[in-house]
């Protein structure tokens, strides 16, 4: 499964368990195994796209930055965050550089456009919501953690919930994903919950949820072992759709990005520039989209999140390849359409440094300079820019419009 889909899985298990008309269902504690799942994978912060229904069930709890414990003594470093009206992590040490270890986030801030306040986000069981509970800003039930679970005992709990909803697509997703749950049990030495899994299995077949795509090959499968007496048993239902490996297909290159595993995988600067490539692409052709039709909270949120997903593939790429002016470029058109000019200048700099005569380079430093209302330095990008490709009309049209303005 590649890392989207786990995202998917999430916020349609999410979904799914909401409209479960099961009594007693301790969704709180089950929204809570569902994210630590997501959070062992390179996935993007998701929240946002079923946040009603996470403050619903009283997972995520909503207070004004104001209501943080540390507000009094950074209250100067919370009213700045709240003016910027931007997402933002809260560290446990706000003021402080993330460090897993030493500094891990412990909530999160975002401007809500539809009651036009800026709000601080806390999720059950995370450090914030501890600190919020110690305080009794948070009491009774509020206060107490979710309960952790194994994530056998958590798939079966949303396959129940499917399955009475007749819902294929989740059944099919965690069909999908449970035999790498499995084989990383068994690397780990963990339990495997058996009876869960009969009874997942149970409830695949008997809506027909076997996914016709994402099924590995036949003689693919392992052999041999617990393992092998799994992967038989699982996909004995889906044998007829399984495809057969082409020996023509049995040298390809592995598709990393669709590696499930939690271990470090090699991956090159120009496989994380692509990434940033399409991010790009995607988050430009919805803008588009908001600016032609209207804009969505949910739209929104979402360009967010992949938008910073793909600032983490950049700074990752750039890790590799620090002087690549195209990665450095395209980080700093993510940054422009996050907002954060400053930086993005400082990027597009870096980059121009590198590549002086790169005309793409000129033609979003321009566009970034008309953002940040300096159009003497607009006009002057735009015209480097018509010395390097004097045909270039966009360029043209451009330099006419602030010049007449």
């Amino acid at each position: 499964m590649a890392m989207h889909e786990f995202e998917t899985l999430v916020e349609l298990s999410v979904l799914c368990l909401d409209r479960s008309q099961e009594e007693g269902l301790d969704r709180r504690s089950l929204f809570f195994n569902l994210y630590k799942l997501q959070q062992q994978y390179d996935t993007a912060f998701t929240h946002f796209r079923v946040m009603d229904v996470l403050i619903k069930h009283h997972f995520v709890y909503t207070f004004p930055v104001s209501a943080h414990p540390a507000y009094a003594t950074h209250a100067a470093w919370f009213d700045a965050l709240a003016a910027s009206r931007k997402f933002s992590f809260i560290y446990r040490n706000p003021t402080a550089e993330w460090d897993q270890e030493t500094n891990p986030v412990a909530g999160y801030a975002n401007f809500d456009f539809t009651t036009q306040s800026y709000i601080m986000y806390c999720d059950a069981g995370s450090f914030l919501w501890a600190d919020m509970a110690a305080n009794s800003t948070l009491t009774g039930d509020d206060a107490i953690a979710p309960e952790k679970t194994d994530v056998f005992s958590l798939a079966h709990e949303v396959a129940e919930a499917a399955g009475e909803q007749k819902d294929k697509d989740v059944l099919g997703l965690w069909y999908q994903l449970l035999p790498y749950m499995v084989m990383e049990a068994e690397q780990e030495g963990e339990p495997i919950h058996y009876k869960a899994l009969e009874a997942i299995l149970d409830l695949v077949v008997a809506n027909d949820a076997i996914p016709e795509e994402g099924l590995p090959p036949a003689d693919e499968l392992p052999v041999g072992g617990e393992l092998g007496k799994f992967c038989q048993w699982w996909y004995a239902p889906a044998a007829d759709k399984m495809p057969a490996t082409a020996p023509e297909q049995a040298e390809e290159e592995i598709d990393l990005d669709a590696v499930p595993f939690k271990a470090q995988v090699e991956k090159s600067a120009a496989w994380y520039e692509q990434q940033v490539v399409e991010i790009l692409q995607e988050a430009n052709t919805a803008i588009t989209e908001m600016e032609d039709n209207g804009a969505s909270e949910a739209t929104r949120q979402s360009v967010f999140s992949r938008l910073q997903e793909g600032l983490s593939y950049a700074d990752k790429g750039l890790e590799l390849s620090p002087d690549e002016p195209g990665l450095l470029m395209n980080k700093g058109s993510i940054l422009m359409l996050l907002e954060q000019y400053n930086q993005a200048l400082a990027t597009y700099d870096k980059a121009l440094a590198l590549a002086p005569d790169n005309a793409y380079v000129h033609l979003n430093r321009a566009v970034l300079f008309y953002h940040m209302e300096q159009i003497p330095e607009a006009i002057a990008s735009f015209e480097r820019l018509l010395q390097l490709e004097p045909g270039n009309e966009f360029a043209q049209q451009w330099l006419a419009h602030l010049k007449n303005d």
